[in-house]
């Protein structure tokens, strides 16, 4: 069983997780560059169809295709941060103490998506209604986990490749319900509603409609989405991909805005792969924690990171990002894309 215990400095949560530490590595090397490299089926998959998943994962939610096969599946990680123990409580529970410190049970939900069959099929290969399948589990599922009382946020993210911290390259992206709510989120909080209390306005809509009217850094747009070049973006080629109808919490996302979301996520990691060699990267959908669902100043949108520029000391000891790459510069690689108004199949 993991365990929550705070660094009482900084007020950040660690996770003490040895489990973890046992997952089986299918990843040796940096994500595959060519898309061909790997079959679409491996027998030491555990994720492939009828290998150890459907042994030893319990099914939460799936998606089929007119085969009747599954073609999107979520399933319990076999190797939790969070799980519902026997010490974990039905009710919410305070914190408990040891001394100076604080620490907590290691109490949620962490769910696998295994996005599609194909072993070898990376997210930026994938069509549209593949993609909306995908965003419509990650919804079920964030659905779901809202129903249990111990669960104060659902964070959603995909690691694709070593560099973004894939232990397998069949492509899967993670569901995690959490007690706490990390401390860079409880901050960004704090400091857009701030942003509302001094401006009368939400921050991020704020934002895509001045980036709408400049088109300095707008990638692409439509009806309800625009994916944008972060003016302050902290990684080479980062994208911010944001819904234009303000919400705060993914479980409340309509049917449109979903499909159109997860086709502009597409759209972007397409161009990833045709003009950046298939990077690894993570993506990360900021949603609000379930209590503050509908707040005026918090604006749901997905946070894409290529992992292409490495880390030193400066960043680690300062927690301030030095991006190699101008945003505005950033632009020349989606030049292709920025005309239009459906999503680029290249």
């Amino acid at each position: 069983m993991s365990e929550l215990r705070q660094n009482i400095l900084t007020g950040n949560w660690v996770v003490i997780a040895p489990e973890r530490g046992q997952r089986p590595e299918g990843l040796q090397v940096s994500a595959q560059k060519n898309l061909d490299d790997n079959p679409v089926y491996d027998a030491a998959c555990p994720f492939c169809p009828g290998n150890q998943m459907e042994k030893d994962h319990a099914i939460v939610e799936e998606i089929s295709n007119t085969a009747g096969e599954w073609s999107v599946r979520v399933v319990e990680n076999k190797y939790k941060i969070f799980d519902q123990h026997e010490a974990c409580s039905g009710t919410m529970q305070p914190f408990n103490h040891y001394g100076p410190y604080v620490y907590y049970h290691g109490c949620g939900e962490h769910y696998l998506v295994i996005e599609h069959r194909a072993h070898n099929l990376v997210m930026g290969a994938m069509n549209d209604e593949s993609l909306r399948d995908v965003f419509a589990c990650y919804l079920e599922s964030s659905r779901k986990l809202r129903s249990h009382p111990g669960n104060m946020i659902v964070l959603l993210f995909k690691n694709q490749g070593v560099k973004a911290g894939a232990s397998q390259p069949h492509p899967h992206s993670q569901i995690v319900g959490s007690r706490v709510v990390p401390s860079w989120i409880r901050n960004a909080l704090h400091v857009q509603e701030g942003y509302f209390d001094t401006k009368g306005s939400c921050a991020l809509c704020d934002i895509i409609h001045f980036e709408c009217r400049e088109k300095i850094r707008v990638i692409k747009e439509t009806e309800l989405v625009v994916a944008l070049s972060p003016y302050a973006a902290g990684n080479p080629y980062e994208v911010w991909v944001v819904p234009k109808r303000h919400f705060s919490c993914y479980v409340d996302i309509d049917r449109d805005t979903l499909s159109e979301l997860s086709a502009m996520v597409g759209c972007i990691l397409r161009a990833y792969v045709n003009y950046l060699g298939n990077p690894d990267f993570n993506y990360f959908i900021h949603s609000s924690p379930f209590p503050l669902t509908g707040v005026p100043y918090y604006h749901l949108y997905v946070q894409i990171i290529p992992r292409i520029q490495e880390i030193g000391g400066f960043e680690i000891g300062t927690r301030i990002p030095v991006n190699s790459v101008l945003p505005e510069d950033a632009m020349r690689l989606y030049a292709n894309i920025v005309d239009g108004t459906k999503g680029v199949n290249p």
